[in-house]
């Protein structure tokens, strides 16, 4: 289900502790993230404040996803990485004074009935000031819409915009066609002909595919096969075998990771060796670990900076040492896993709309605040997210920009990489897809 994440890559719509020699979040040189001496102080520098969930000491938030039931496994990391960067920075003394404090986190099972009931608990009954941590199929904004409640997390749904108050994590909006550069850029590079398209039977995966489809036709790439409608743990063997035997080179896939897998299987079931598969999930050490045999041959294209850097290239990416380091410390079970980085840069986020509105600690000064920002990062994760065009999608603009990553044995490692740039930008030409410079503040730029 992590087909949202593409969007939040490019922009456009797709989730930084202990630093070496105690560098701290924002030490890549943005302003788009807390740092230790920006957010920490004394308890009376944040002020008094009648906005619920507020003490003098903390700052209480909820939490509502999708941890148990069939589609826990695209869902249940967001939480972990929201509270490994609560850990991160309530050790440095909070944000103005405030510890950030994850005190209600629900479990919606997987049920699309629950979670209107349980956002209310959130909000009505127990009264927190924000909810930090939205990672559902199942999202639905109109209480939040209705209370002016800061809601931040995974937006897979697409109906995060235009609300102001909704924070997908890298951009409430979802941009179907500001992927296309991108992709058809890949497939040249991969000197893909003939591209089969596969997606879910639900908006937010076909809709992408679609788009994607749509742009490789306008660069002049052959689309040999495309099913847009894929059930949940269907069987993909019938797609496998048709793009085989259309000829098809290269797969792009709009499906979550356990149909990812499912692919996989049949592709290798059948023989069908040497076909190039751009997976828009599934980039997770534990799913390499258990498949490796099958994920070889496999792209992604992801969101922030690729984890392997962390080794290569710290100096170069001190964000992604501290973040990497973090999740070590508090929550080691989700370090490489693509969801619980989203669920770090939401939090992070909250973080810095709480340290702007100081002692104004209001839900609509955070609000407020938060729109203002024009280079957010995460402390040096992803390129930045000008949160002045990310709730319209007739805001958002070029350069569109994401890094790849590639399976190689065991692990996963930059490609087409050019002096461990992470990042990959794109202008608006879908026929002729070019790379641009990254924008200003870019990590590792």
């Amino acid at each position: 289900m992590r087909t949202g994440e593409w969007l939040h890559k490019t922009r456009r719509a797709r989730l930084a502790a202990v630093m070496v020699a105690g560098a701290t979040l924002a030490a890549c040189g943005s302003s788009s993230g807390p740092t230790a001496s920006s957010t920490t102080s004394s308890a009376a520098s944040g002020g008094p404040s009648t906005a619920p969930g507020v003490t003098p000491t903390a700052i209480d938030v909820g939490a509502i996803s999708t941890l148990t039931g069939p589609i826990a496994s695209n869902f249940e990391s967001l939480v972990p990485g929201v509270q490994a960067y609560f850990e991160y920075i309530d050790a440095k003394g909070g944000v103005n004074g405030r510890k950030l404090v994850m005190a209600h986190s629900l479990d919606d099972g997987g049920n699309p009935s629950q979670f209107n009931q349980l956002a209310n608990t959130l909000i009505n009954q127990d009264h927190v000031f924000a909810v930090v941590g939205v990672a559902t199929a199942f999202f639905s904004p109109n209480i939040f819409l209705e209370t002016g409640t800061p809601v931040y997390g995974y937006n897979v749904t697409g109906n995060w915009s235009p609300g102001q108050n909704l924070f997908g994590a890298g951009g409430s909006v979802q941009v179907y066609a500001d992927g296309e550069p991108s992709i058809n850029w890949w497939a040249q590079q991969v000197h893909a002909t003939n591209v089969g398209l596969v997606a879910l039977g639900v908006t937010s995966s076909n809709a992408s595919c679609e788009a994607f489809g749509h742009g490789l036709s306008q660069a002049g790439i052959k689309v040999g096969y495309t099913d847009y409608n894929v059930a949940y743990g269907g069987n993909v063997d019938p797609d496998v075998q048709r793009m085989q035997r259309a000829g098809v080179n290269a797969i792009v896939t709009c499906m979550d990771v356990t149909d990812n897998i499912s692919m996989a299987r049949a592709i290798q079931q059948y023989g069908y060796t040497g076909v190039k598969q751009l997976w828009l999930n599934g980039d997770d050490q534990p799913t390499l670990n258990q498949y490796q045999s099958l994920m070889q041959n496999v792209w992604f294209s992801i969101a922030h900076v690729p984890f392997s850097y962390g080794t290569t290239a710290p100096s170069k990416y001190p964000g992604l040492v501290t973040y990497l380091e973090a999740m070590k410390k508090y929550e080691p079970q989700w370090v490489y896993d693509e969801v619980a980085i989203q669920g770090w840069e939401s939090a992070a986020l909250f973080a810095e709309g709480v340290k702007l509105a100081g002692r104004d600690l209001t839900q609509a000064n955070v609000i407020a605040l938060t729109n203002n920002i024009t280079d957010f990062t995460a402390g040096g994760l992803t390129t930045p997210v000008n949160w002045t065009q990310l709730h319209a999608v007739a805001d958002v603009t070029p350069p569109y920009c994401n890094a790849f990553i590639a399976v190689k044995g065991d692990g996963f490692v930059p490609a087409f990489d050019h002096n461990n740039q992470a990042f990959v930008c794109f202008g608006a030409d879908v026929a002729k897809p070019a790379t641009v410079t990254p924008p200003p503040g870019t990590p590792g730029s």
